[in-house]
């Protein structure tokens, strides 16, 4: 297993829940990292705020017993002798995580003449392993839910040496097993631990693919929403100007995914989330602007059945349900929809922790190497080579190539080989012209022999 899966493992072991160290600023005060950056995420919104601006924050001093308690199960994980290559950086992480906590924080801020009630701030800080334990916390969300729903989740991306696009998601949003629980009220954009799982999906392979699969297998067309948010200038130049994790160096990967638009239609709305990575001050102005041209065109995006999305009936946006297949002898087939081969995938990877994988650059020499030479150590042969082996296939013999018998005659009718002496041939009885004597004469001279030497040509020809 390489040193990235066993990281992940000794990660999703321990099962670290930032949720558990958040609290609101009315309990404890929070960190004077977390009022810088909500000071500056808020100060944008100033004067279009209605209401009561709810912050929370990691705090560690009011969770002190419990992250004692983590890191005394996480240093009982690290006993195990799978982890002994690692077993530096790993306590490095379990480090790190302090810091995680006291850069986490988020804030509720209820707006007006906005398309959604409320827009939510939060800091989004990563602890990333590479060879080594790296933290980045200049990452930063916007989201909230606007009051339409769209046909279907749709993620925004950059890719190297191409222009950034839309593109549509089919199947179920990879949430790393994420799932919300039946019993939580209220808007979906204020549960942290799912909009965390949301956050973390940017970052799935299963999504960046399906930027990469509709860039292209379907060369950026296709699907009515994407098309209709590509064509407007105004919005792709605001996203364009977001950092994404390749201009932040976060990512090694040529796709990085910057935003995300995730239908819900029991609630009637849609999640808008956008993300900046860069270390200006601007970012906050920006990663907010993008969000809300993202959030005014989803609005004004249209619909599967034409008109526009807020609009659509539910009934029109539900997923697809399962269907049956009827063969033409009339034996029913079970169907399956993409959102159910996506959880089946999922279910696979969970019960499968060490199926190996493979990262993005070894998946890129593998297509350069079928496209251009064979692979690195694929066996070939030489035409001299392959002749030796034929020649082995038959048992070493030299065996000589066919060729017609110079000395046998053509009848010259019906081509039938004839052999020296047969007067005529014996298929079409057409007489046989010597090769010495003009065709011309050759009636003439088997005129007074054509009784006595028939019958022995023909006896001749069966004998032998």
């Amino acid at each position: 297993m390489s040193e990235k899966k066993l990281f992940e493992v000794f990660a999703n072991k321990i099962q670290f829940n930032i949720n558990d160290y958040l609290i609101s600023s009315s309990e404890a005060e929070l960190s004077d990292f977390q009022k810088k950056i909500i000071e500056n995420a808020t100060s944008i919104l100033q004067g279009n705020t209605i209401g009561e601006v709810k912050s929370f924050g990691g705090n560690l001093k009011k969770n002190e017993e419990k992250f004692k308690e983590f890191e005394k199960n996480a240093e009982e994980e690290l006993i195990s002798e799978e982890y002994q290559n690692i077993k530096k950086e790993l306590k490095d992480f379990i480090k790190k995580l302090r810091d995680l906590i006291d850069k986490t924080c988020y804030v509720i801020i209820p707006v007006k003449e906005m398309p959604w009630a409320d827009v939510i701030f939060r800091s989004v800080p990563r602890i990333i392993y590479d060879g080594k334990v790296q933290f980045f916390d200049d990452a930063i969300a916007y989201y909230g839910e606007i009051k339409c729903v769209i046909s279907r989740p749709i993620i925004y991306g950059k890719m190297k040496n191409e222009t950034s696009l839309f593109a549509p998601i089919t199947g179920a949003l990879d949430l790393g097993g994420y799932e919300l629980e039946g019993s939580q009220k209220g808007p979906k954009s204020q549960i942290f631990p799912y909009v965390d799982a949301i956050i973390r999906s940017l970052n799935s392979t299963i999504t960046r693919t399906q930027l990469a699969k509709y860039h292209e297998s379907f060369q950026r067309h296709g699907d009515p929403i994407c098309d209709f948010l590509m064509k407007d200038e105004d919005l792709t130049n605001s996203m364009e100007k977001l950092t994404s994790g390749i201009e932040s160096g976060r990512l090694k990967s040529d796709i990085a995914m910057c935003g995300i638009a995730i239908p819900q239609p029991a609630d009637k709305t849609t999640l808008m989330l956008v993300t900046d990575e860069g270390k200006d001050l601007n970012k906050f102005s920006k990663c907010f602007e993008a969000l809300l041209k993202f959030s005014a065109e989803c609005c004004n995006a249209p619909s599967i059945s034409g008109g526009v999305v807020g609009t659509q009936a539910p009934s029109q946006i539900s997923p697809q349900q399962p269907g049956v297949v009827r063969t033409p002898g009339g034996q029913e087939l079970k169907a399956w929809t993409a959102e159910e081969l996506a959880e089946e995938a999922q279910k696979r990877r969970a019960t499968q922790p060490d199926m190996p994988i493979w990262s993005e650059e070894e998946i890129t020499k593998f297509v350069q190497e079928r496209g251009s030479s064979l692979p690195e150590g694929m066996e070939f042969w030489t035409e001299d080579e392959l002749q030796e082996f034929a020649s082995k296939r038959q048992g070493g013999l030299d065996i000589p190539e066919w060729k017609p018998d110079e000395d046998m005659q053509e009848c010259s009718k019906c081509g039938y080989g004839l052999r020296p002496g047969w007067s005529k041939c014996p298929i079409c009885g057409t007489p046989v012209a010597s090769k010495s004597t003009p065709q011309s004469e050759a009636p003439s001279e088997t005129k007074t022999s054509d009784n006595k030497q028939e019958t022995p040509d023909v006896e001749e020809d069966s004998k032998e």
